[in-house]
């Protein structure tokens, strides 16, 4: 189980969250099974919740590449700077600089690095958002459903990877 500390304002909480537990076929999972439409809407809700998750995180790889680029070009040009001006006795222009930082094969690697992270926040923010569509449709189709509609078998068993657990016994059980 994962677990995440907030704080908001002057409150903390600790949330907790089960992970995805097998390899999970996105494809499938974003599309509505019509033969099962109870068990995707009692259980659609915890997997928008999962990539939102998900998404955040890669936001989170995102904004910390970048700053670590933006710390590390700025140290590359200030001492490149210093080196260019040593060899021509000149201050090197904000081109000559900037060709330097570029030409740096650390500098090189953190990019792509950074450029790979964005994609893979990219993938995420469309998996999150095909799921927000999935489960606003199931919110229509709910309106739908009927009282006696939802069979003992969707209440309990496993469904989008959650896994469903009768609690307490119902009245007449």
């Amino acid at each position: 189980m994962d677990k995440k500390v907030i704080t908001i304002g002057s409150q903390t909480y600790v949330l907790k969250f089960d992970e995805f537990d097998e390899d999970v076929d996105v494809d499938s999972l974003l599309k509505i099974d019509y033969s099962n439409l109870i068990g995707e809407m009692i259980t659609f809700p915890v997997i928008v919740n999962r990539f939102g998750q998900l998404l955040a995180e890669a936001e989170n790889q995102v904004a910390l590449a970048k700053l670590n680029l933006e710390v590390t070009e700025a140290k590359l040009k200030e001492s490149l700077r210093i080196k260019l001006a040593d060899r021509n006795g000149k201050a090197p222009s904000v081109d000559a600089v900037n060709t330097a930082v570029l030409l740096e094969k650390g500098y090189q690697a953190m990019r792509r690095s950074y450029l790979e992270k964005q994609k893979t926040r990219d993938y995420m923010n469309s998996i999150f958002w095909s799921a927000k569509d999935k489960s606003e449709k199931l919110d229509k189709l709910s309106l739908t459903v009927q009282q006696g509609d939802i069979s003992d078998s969707v209440i309990e068993g496993r469904v989008n990877n959650v896994l469903i657990k009768r609690t307490k016994k119902l009245i007449g059980d």
